[in-house]
């Protein structure tokens, strides 16, 4: 059977979206408009062009971990670690691969959350399961800013140009002597759901833009959460930032065209 064309490759890609977004519309009741359902597809295939020869060497992809029955430091409640990756076994070595929506300055100006999560990956992958592993890294799915600006120019020269500058794997290393120190930080999160103690952020937290980040945390972050109107911090944001006041809060309540494009920017951004 003969190899596939790069114009067949890309056809492929476009069905594979295609079904993958009917698939999310139709489970989330959620859409996106054209623009937005395109710059989606050009993330994923120039994703492919730019990985091109690393995506081809991968010899597990989607591999579930798990770490269960750990109990948390103080209160013993049990509970397990779940997360996805994929492998690259070679000659030269054994990779494990964390791929992330976020952009490149997002993941370096907060490098010890992904190092902590990959952390625990290769902890299971190694010392529980018994294979090899040599190096990790993250991968960045985000287009560069120069490069999405110049596939809207649409001129090949300058998105060749700026697709070679783009580096998206960020070696991340493994260090198993803190990986217990990581695991016990996650048991004092779960224990904190447990209690149901979810004390939010100062205002002055979500008026701010975290490292790395486009949007304001309360963009990026409050958003995706349900219970933001009942949160006493957003409601202040809502005050400082729109004017809002207790009697006109409900209209907020309804995002308007703007706030849904910064929205659906922010969650392209995410994990």
């Amino acid at each position: 059977m003969s190899e596939m064309t790069d114009a067949e490759i890309e056809l492929k890609l476009r069905d594979f979206f295609e079904s993958n977004f009917q698939y999310l519309k139709e489970s989330s009741g959620h859409a996106i408009d054209g623009y937005m359902r395109e710059k989606a597809f050009q993330q994923v295939l120039y994703y492919w062009k730019k990985n091109r020869a690393l995506i081809e060497k991968i010899t597990r992809s989607e591999v579930k971990l798990s770490l269960p029955e750990r109990v948390t430091p103080n209160d013993k409640i049990s509970y397990t670690i779940e997360g996805i990756v994929d492998i690259v076994q070679e000659k030269d070595g054994t990779w494990l691969y964390d791929l992330k929506t976020h952009d490149i300055d997002r993941i370096k100006a907060n490098i010890t959350q992904y190092k902590e999560q990959l952390y625990i990956y290769s902890y299971i992958w190694k010392k529980l399961q018994g294979n090899e592993l040599d190096n990790t890294a993250v991968i960045s799915t985000t287009l560069p800013d120069r490069l999405e600006a110049a596939i809207r120019k649409r001129k090949p020269e300058l998105i060749e140009q700026e697709l070679e500058a783009w580096q998206p794997v960020i070696p991340i290393g493994y260090k198993e002597e803190e990986v217990e120190k990581i695991i016990n930080n996650f048991g004092e999160v779960v224990e904190k759901i447990e209690k149901s103690e979810f004390c939010p952020p100062d205002v002055d937290v979500l008026l701010n833009k975290p490292a790395g980040m486009k949007s304001v945390f309360a963009v990026h972050i409050c958003r995706n959460c349900d219970v933001r109107y009942s949160c006493s911090s957003y409601e202040k944001y809502l005050e400082v930032s729109k004017g809002a006041t207790r009697n006109t809060m409900r209209k907020y309540m309804k995002p308007s065209a703007e706030e849904r494009d910064e929205f659906i920017q922010g969650n392209m951004e995410r994990e």
